[in-house]
C-alpha cells in the first residue's frame, strides 16, 4: 500500500491528525487482530480513500475559494469520515462471539475521535482568530496610505 500525502491547513492541524490516525490504526490493528486474515490491511485501504477524498476537497473547494465554512468541513473531515468507516467496518466484523470486543472497540474509536474532534475546534479558531488580525493589519495599512 503506497502511503498517501496528506493536504493541511497548518502544522497544528497536521500534527493532530497524524496523532488521530497513529491512535486510530492501532486500536482497529487490535480491533481486527482476531477476526480475519487481511482485515487490518483492507481498513488501511479504506483509509487510503478518506486521504484521497480529502485531499480533493482542499485542492478543489478550500484552496480555490475564500468560503470559512468550507475551511470549518475540511478541518474535520478526516476524524469524521475515519469515524464513520470504522463504525461500519467494525459493525461489519460482528460474528456474536466477538460483540464484546466491536462493542469496546467502537467506544474505544469514539473516545479518540471525540478528542481529536475537540483538538481541531480549537485550531480551528486560533486559525480564524489568525486570519482576522493579519485582516485587520492589512486594513489598518490600507487606511494610513
Amino acid at each position: 500500500m503506497k502511503n498517501t500525502k496528506i493536504s493541511y491547513i497548518n502544522e497544528n492541524h497536521r500534527r493532530t491528525v497524524e496523532c488521530h490516525l497513529r491512535k486510530i490504526k492501532k486500536a482497529m490493528y487490535f480491533a481486527t487482530e482476531d477476526v480475519g486474515e487481511g482485515k487490518y490491511q483492507d481498513f488501511l485501504e479504506i483509509m487510503n480513500s478518506v486521504y484521497l477524498y480529502s485531499n480533493n476537497f482542499y485542492d478543489t473547494m478550500v484552496e480555490k475559494k475564500d468560503d470559512g465554512g468550507l475551511l470549518d468541513e475540511f478541518m474535520f473531515l478526516i476524524p469524521n469520515m475515519v469515524f464513520y468507516t470504522a463504525i461500519g467496518f467494525l459493525t461489519a466484523l460482528k460474528d456474536g462471539e466477538n460483540d464484546y470486543l466491536m462493542r469496546s472497540s467502537l467506544e474505544e474509536i469514539g473516545s479518540i475521535c471525540e478528542n481529536a474532534t475537540s483538538e481541531l475546534a480549537d485550531i480551528l479558531i486560533d486559525e480564524k482568530e489568525s486570519k482576522k488580525i493579519m485582516q485587520d493589519i492589512l486594513d489598518l495599512e490600507l487606511t494610513k496610505n
